[in-house]
């Protein structure tokens, strides 16, 4: 009697067994239907948070619908290249590519990587990069970018960046690694005037050479110096060249961080446009300077 018990509860368990596992089979295969429902916008949605390479490990396997939509025209792809390799990992394709990132760091120096097919590329972002790389891709017809990054000593020159390789470019963050900022002239049969709107300078730039630097972009909106910041020079030629300076128009707002415990508050006050609403202050200031740049009425004066 004992044993046909144990027989029977055991039967059970297995009959309860096989019916959870077909249950969880039908709700897996429910749940696999419904993802597989999911409108491709929604799709679009989730491959948003991934980077090309990252978006075939992921999906591309899944089945013939997913795979699909990482074909679809509509995808708008941010590819990052690491290597010389600049294959594009199928099922995509270049006209898909709306973001590139291309780290030069482990690419031949005198390698030129040919991006003239990504006909809807929107941003460029660049590591390491040297000069001649640069003016090479700034020769493409790249109609629709409007954003570019650049992380490279060869950045400094800021002239040649914004007015002669890429001056319809909106928008641009230059990281100089930590080398001076400078404000080169050139013929000015080179020089086009620059369109860009909003630049961010990540590194150190003399006082002097900002007050120069505003007449090369009459555009500009918006101006960020970052990480290292403004530094004065001689007392002088700063004198001169600041009581000369023309701001853009537009320019409305400004972050500035002082890298020179020397900057007096009347210096910082000629470097701000009567234009600009907007102003962010960072940096260091010498114990002698303290009171005017705690004053209210100083800052009342320079924003009115």
């Amino acid at each position: 009697m004992e044993l046909r018990k144990r027989s029977l509860t055991r039967q059970i368990d297995i009959d309860n067994s096989k019916y959870k596992s077909k249950k969880q089979k039908k709700n897996f295969s429910k749940i696999k239907s419904q993802i597989e429902d999911l409108s491709g916008e929604i799709w679009f949605e989730l491959f948003a948070y991934f980077d090309g390479q990252s978006l075939i490990n992921s999906f591309s396997k899944l089945n013939s619908s997913i795979e699909s939509l990482l074909n679809d025209y509509r995808l708008p792809i941010h590819l990052n290249i690491l290597c010389s390799n600049i294959l594009i990992p199928y099922p995509l394709n270049s006209n898909q590519i709306i973001s590139l990132k291309i780290d030069y760091l482990h690419i031949n120096n005198n390698q030129i990587i040919d991006i003239s097919s990504f006909v809807r590329l929107r941003s460029l972002s660049f590591i390491s990069i040297n000069d001649q790389q640069l003016e090479r891709i700034s020769k493409y017809s790249l109609n629709n970018l409007c954003q570019i990054s650049i992380e490279s000593t060869c950045a400094k020159f800021i002239i040649k960046i914004i007015s002669i390789y890429f001056p319809n470019i909106n928008r641009m963050i230059l990281n100089s690694m930590q080398k001076e900022f400078l404000i080169k002239t050139f013929p000015h049969h080179r020089i086009k005037i620059s369109q860009i709107e909003k630049l961010t300078l990540n590194g150190r730039i003399k006082l002097a050479k900002l007050a120069r630097f505003w007449s090369f972009v009459p555009n500009l909106r918006s101006f960020s110096i970052i990480n290292g910041g403004v530094h004065q020079c001689d007392y002088w030629m700063d004198e001169y060249i600041i009581s000369h300076q023309k701001f853009p128009s537009n320019l409305s707002f400004i972050h500035i961080n002082i890298c020179d415990e020397d900057m007096s508050f009347s210096n910082l006050e000629r470097l701000i446009s009567k234009n600009v609403r907007y102003l962010i202050i960072s940096g260091s200031m010498a114990d002698d300077d303290l009171d005017d740049y705690l004053s209210s009425t100083n800052w009342i004066r320079l924003m009115s």
